[in-house]
């Protein structure tokens, strides 16, 4: 039997084989991979921390002085899309056609999510998989209610998976539908709704998102993680300008 030579400086240098590896693939050792945060999350912190009161309707009306946030989900996205990455937002509404003064629906952003891989537009990359999901992306589906067709998220953290295929994440959104670990639940600058007697408005919960197993597409969402899945027409995308 052939002897094998594995002295201790040949040890020192596969350990340093691997600590190269780490250091090229962008980890250094005893760190964690950089996780990048998109504007849109830090704007969507920015208006909760400084925020007086809120509440949800579809019109939107902002008030920076009184620090008063009044939106639906589209009109917090576009509004957070005009204050932190302009670029993105005017390549989106032109894409979709958008007329002065209005904004794009939940399937449009569905539509436009949808479309990146093959049609890229500026100030925006595509986000095809539930694993892939980062703070400060933008999430919508389609779902048809007499006063809806749909909702929209900005992603708040990274997306863990669950033993059921789930993907659990924090998201800010407005809404009058609190989710799991609400804010809004105690947050009393939110505006009860007397339709529904939630508050509403802006806050952040959390929500989980379903991948196809074949190509981790994301197919689906739970409006709390424990709540049952839907699944429609979802898409993501992520502004970086």
């Amino acid at each position: 039997m052939k002897k094998v030579d594995f002295s201790f400086s040949a040890l020192r240098r596969v350990i340093a084989g691997v600590l190269g590896c780490l250091v090229f693939a962008g980890i250094g050792f005893g760190e964690e991979p950089t996780i990048v945060e998109g504007p849109l999350l830090a704007e969507a912190q920015r208006q909760f921390r400084e925020m007086k009161s809120t509440g949800y309707q579809h019109k939107t009306e902002v008030d920076g002085k009184a620090q008063s946030y009044r939106y639906d989900c589209v009109g917090f996205v576009a509004y957070a899309l005009k204050q932190a990455a302009p670029q993105a937002r005017a390549s989106a509404f032109n894409a979709l056609e958008i007329a002065p003064g209005r904004i794009p629906s939940p399937p449009k952003y569905v539509a436009f999510f949808q479309s990146l891989s093959k049609i890229p537009q500026q100030g925006w990359q595509a986000v095809n998989q539930a694993k892939d999901l980062m703070p400060g992306d933008v999430v919508a589906w389609e779902y048809k209610t007499a006063r809806s067709s749909g909702h929209a998220v900005i992603i708040a953290d990274v997306a863990k998976e669950e033993q059921d295929g789930m993907w659990v994440v924090k998201v800010y959104d407005s809404t009058s539908s609190p989710h799991g670990d609400d804010s809004r639940l105690q947050d009393l600058r939110a505006e009860v709704l007397a339709a529904s007697g939630n508050r509403s408005g802006l806050g952040h919960g959390k929500m989980a998102f379903s991948a196809d197993p074949t190509t981790g597409a994301i197919i689906g969402y739970r409006w709390s993680p424990t709540s049952k899945t839907k699944i429609t027409p979802i898409a993501a995308g992520r502004p970086r300008s």
